[in-house]
């Protein structure tokens, strides 16, 4: 008996259509609600910490990365010491860590396209992005337009948010009387709400909470970021041994 042979995905077009736009453009409008509160947040939060607005700006276009500018934000300090610029590198990397999978998810459908424009996409990979691309186009297969599309779009959207937020938090002298001190806390819950939903094993998650509130008692300063995600990631671990 022969097997039938089992044929790949083939090769993503580099041609931008107007299929493309239209989803790339289409998905990115979606998460723009998102952006403007979480841009703002940041841009405010930037002025709060004293950086110019060319600083900010500077900061959401080369990082680019939301979530991890946030923590950074909530972690300045003024002046620097050599303690702190290592745990913000190690936060970061760990808040950072989820681009990992989500690049070897993209590699099947990537890998047959020109090396140099693919890791070019790649700097521009976020979460919204990434999920975009994933979502089948009207073929049923992975469109990289969508995703040049989608990406782009949303690349030069957020440094331009980021500064709004920036000369609207300047605004406010006292953050806590409108709960922007809170907002971290709160986008970060808005995250994690969905994927507690569908997760069968909720240990990980109770291992980093727990582990994260020991060590911010403890006095270990920032680390508790980080002490909370190993936690949560060995616990995870040993669940799958």
């Amino acid at each position: 008996m022969t097997s039938t042979p089992q044929t790949s995905d083939p090769t993503p077009s580099l041609k931008i259509t107007g299929a493309h736009l239209r989803d790339g453009l289409g998905g990115a409008l979606a998460f723009i609600p998102g952006f403007i509160i979480f841009g703002g947040a940041i841009g405010a939060l930037s002025a709060q910490n004293g950086m110019s607005a060319l600083q900010s700006f500077a900061q959401s276009f080369f990082v680019y990365a939301g979530a991890s500018q946030m923590v950074v934000l909530q972690m300045w300090q003024n002046p620097w010491t050599w303690g702190g610029v290592l745990a913000v590198v190690s936060v970061t990397i760990a808040v950072n860590a989820r681009f990992v999978l989500m690049g070897a998810a993209m590699r099947p459908h990537l890998g047959k396209l020109p090396q140099g424009r693919v890791y070019a996409m790649m700097f521009l990979l976020t979460d919204a992005s990434w999920a975009i691309a994933m979502r089948p186009g009207a073929n049923g297969r992975f469109e990289f337009g969508t995703l040049v599309v989608a990406s782009i779009f949303l690349f030069a959207t957020w440094p331009l948010l980021t500064l709004l937020g920036y000369f609207l938090g300047a605004l406010v002298t006292d953050p806590g009387r409108y709960g922007l001190d809170l907002i971290m806390v709160l986008v970060f819950t808005c995250f994690l709400t969905p994927i507690l939903r569908r997760s069968a094993n909720l240990w990980p998650y109770a291992a980093a909470g727990v582990a994260a509130l020991v060590a911010h008692k403890l006095g270990l300063g920032h680390w508790y970021i980080l002490i909370g995600a190993l936690a949560g990631a060995f616990t995870a671990a040993m669940g799958r041994s």
